[in-house]
């Protein structure tokens, strides 16, 4: 389809509005189905770092749904009537049309970047630098593409963003294996005063309770920060944040008061206390201010780092240092004995502000990150803070957050984690495992959280204080050796929670994925007044193909078979109500839900036959028929079975059946 643009306009550094050639380009791709647009100027005075140039596209004023970039670091969904309510900074918009859905996904090039921005005629693109370049020469700006099927249509606006921008999909990535385990942060739990003893506590804890925590992660600030150990114990948390924005590295080495032993030892420590994984955090910027001048980190990296004008020692955004600043980084951590990364404050291009293009700083940064850990941890790296779209668009790693940080014991956080997270699935989802970030067990959110990261698709993390860790809510997520039974997608709303917000709606919050050819569906009530809401939920709803299928509810137990096209109504009676749904095939009128004490026990099934099931570890295993069945082990010896209508739970790990 084309792009019709109905206006441009070029500004100057000097907040110019000038006449100058604007040339766009239309080409096809996705086989002819999408169309990505080019834009080339030329600018002598220099293009404004901000609003270089806008384009005004010939888009219907009409309801959407936006992806918008509302920090230098985070996502959110927002919704709308009209485009001249966009926000500053859009990165993906679907818009309701007459007879079909239209997406626009801005994109990044090696120089210029562009997001949709609202203005009182309509959304418009704006494409800039964040620097006084002269000349824009053939920088993508964005794909765009029509639909019948709206998440369909956002799925392949995607891959024909990623086949412009030579990109891999999510499906294509590898994820490091110990991403498919369970793990504990400290950040929640101890913050800033991370320490040896504290580390070495919580894994205590997790052994005596039979908890099976694979790795751990020293999270913020585990390094030699002096003015971290002035800031007062009893400091507000808002106080405590501010404070730590404002600090800057003296050393890459642990804090001499905290870990006394060293940061090599410290992980060799907890290892042998019984957590066999550890990871490294830090951010892009060495500490949230950079590096301490003069410092010994700052003397370290000095050919490496530049001064910003407002007095920052960050890296310098060229690919020759980016690459030996990661890579030296990466190489401490590795020696240490940690075997992977935490790297945040991604999105932090700002600070290049009329150093760098934007494309540019972003280009170097990211790939100097992912090459680092690719050759040092196997590509074993969470990537944080990094959602602006030049992050997102030149980086290759698997896994990264989609979510602002997790708030405890904040029943209101639950609300905007789960709208972030969703709906970014529909953006960052498409390309990226998303990372739906820690949580605690003993937090009045717990069980909630925990069906969301089961259902998430991304990696299980808590980050419980000490003696707070509850073993039994974490027993659905994990088998006993730990593993988690991950999705197979980036969790997603159910298309008919698309293009209205769920919190005004009155309808029930549905986020769907897929294990192989089963689905799970997980409903929530998020209503902005806590009233009471009502909807359907089917296979077809959860992304399954027209057909005949048993649903089983976890917490309810309900279980039946639904046969094509109809749908199982669905009320809840406020936040504390939500389910969570699993839809099977029936293949010769049977069933498998698979393991019915894990959330995502249909993922426990390694293997099916016409008359036999394994699962990868022995526990109950749902199977839902009209007809009695009999149940044997792998020896024929019976097996006694529950049956609850046409549900029955037999405890095995190889089962036969007729």
């Amino acid at each position: 389809m084309n792009l019709s643009v109905k206006k441009t306009q070029v500004t100057t550094a000097a907040g110019d509005v000038v006449d100058v050639p604007v040339t766009l380009e239309e080409q096809p791709c996705l086989s002819g189905r999408a169309t990505v647009l080019f834009v080339t100027a030329e600018c002598p005075a220099g293009f404004d770092p901000d609003r270089a140039v806008l384009l005004w596209p010939e888009l219907p004023r009409a309801p959407y749904l936006a992806i918008e970039n509302h920090s230098p670091f985070w996502c959110r969904p927002a919704w709308g009537e009209d485009t001249a309510g966009l926000a500053e900074r859009v990165q993906e918009l679907l818009l309701t049309r007459e007879d079909d859905y239209l997406a626009v996904l801005p994109l990044v090039g090696d120089t210029f970047k562009t997001v949709l921005t609202g203005t009182p005629e309509g959304g418009a693109l704006r494409i800039y630098a964040g620097a006084p370049v002269k000349v824009c020469r053939r920088q993508p700006v964005c794909v765009v593409m029509a639909g019948k099927e709206p998440l369909q249509l956002l799925f392949d606006v995607a891959r024909a963003a990623a086949e412009v921008l030579r990109l891999p999909m999510r499906q294509d990535k590898k994820v490091h294996d110990l991403f498919n385990t369970l793990g504990w942060c400290s950040w929640d739990a101890m913050q800033i005063r991370v320490d040896e003893a504290g580390m070495l506590q919580k894994a205590a804890e997790f052994k005596a309770k039979n908890v099976p925590v694979q790795y751990a992660i020293f999270d913020d600030m585990w390094a030699d920060v002096p003015r971290l150990s002035r800031i007062p114990r009893d400091a507000s948390y808002s106080e405590m944040v501010e404070a730590m924005h404002e600090s800057r590295m003296r050393r890459f080495e642990g804090d001499p008061v905290r870990f006394p032993h060293g940061m090599k030892a410290a992980v060799e420590r907890l290892h042998a206390a019984g957590i066999p994984h550890a990871g490294i955090w830090f951010p892009t910027t060495g500490y949230w201010s950079g590096m301490e001048p003069g410092g010994e980190a700052d003397e370290w990296q000095k050919d490496n780092l530049i001064t910003t004008p407002d007095g920052w020692r960050v890296v310098a955004p060229e690919p020759d240092k980016t690459a030996a600043f990661f890579r030296a980084l990466c190489e401490k951590v590795r020696e240490w004995g940690a075997e992977f990364v935490k790297i945040d404050n991604q999105g932090f291009h700002w600070r290049y502000r009329n150093i760098a293009p934007v494309g540019q700083s972003a280009r170097a940064v990211q790939t100097a990150i992912d090459d680092a850990t690719d050759d040092l941890f196997d590509g074993a790296l969470i990537n944080c803070m990094g959602m602006p779209n030049e992050c997102m668009f030149n980086r290759r790693s698997a896994v990264c957050r989609c979510s602002d940080d997790f708030k405890p014991e904040n029943p209101a956080w639950f609300i905007k984690n789960v709208l972030q997270c969703a709906y970014n699935g529909l953006l960052q989802g498409q390309f990226y495992v998303n990372d739906w970030d820690m949580w605690w067990t003993d937090d009045e959110q717990a069980v909630k959280n925990s069906v969301c990261r089961a259902v998430s698709g991304g990696p299980v993390y808590v980050s419980d204080k000490i003696g707070r860790t509850r073993p039994e809510i974490l027993a659905p997520v994990a088998l006993k050796n730990g593993r988690i039974l991950r999705p197979d997608e980036s969790a997603v709303p159910t298309e008919d929670c698309l293009l209205k917000s769920p919190v005004k709606s009155g309808k029930v919050f549905k986020i769907r994925n897929r294990v192989g050819g089963n689905a799970l569906v997980a409903a929530f009530d998020i209503d902005g007044e806590n009233r009471p809401v009502s909807g359907f939920v089917s296979p077809e709803n959860a992304g399954l193909s027209r057909g005949r299928y048993a649903f089983y509810e976890y917490f309810t137990k309900q279980a039946g078979i639904l046969e094509a096209g109809e749908a199982l109504p669905l009320s809840l009676t406020g936040r504390d109500d939500f389910r969570l749904y699993t839809f099977a095939p029936l293949e010769s009128g049977v069933a498998v839900v698979g393991r019915t004490d894990l959330y995502v026990g249909v993922g426990a099934v390694t293997e099916r036959a016409h008359d036999r099931v394994t699962v990868c570890e022995n526990g109950p295993v749902g199977f839902i028929c009209e007809r009695a069945l009999t149940f044997a082990d792998e020896n024929g010896n019976a097996l006694p079975a529950e049956r609850n209508g046409l549900l029955s739970v037999v405890t095995g790990q190889t089962i036969r059946f007729k």
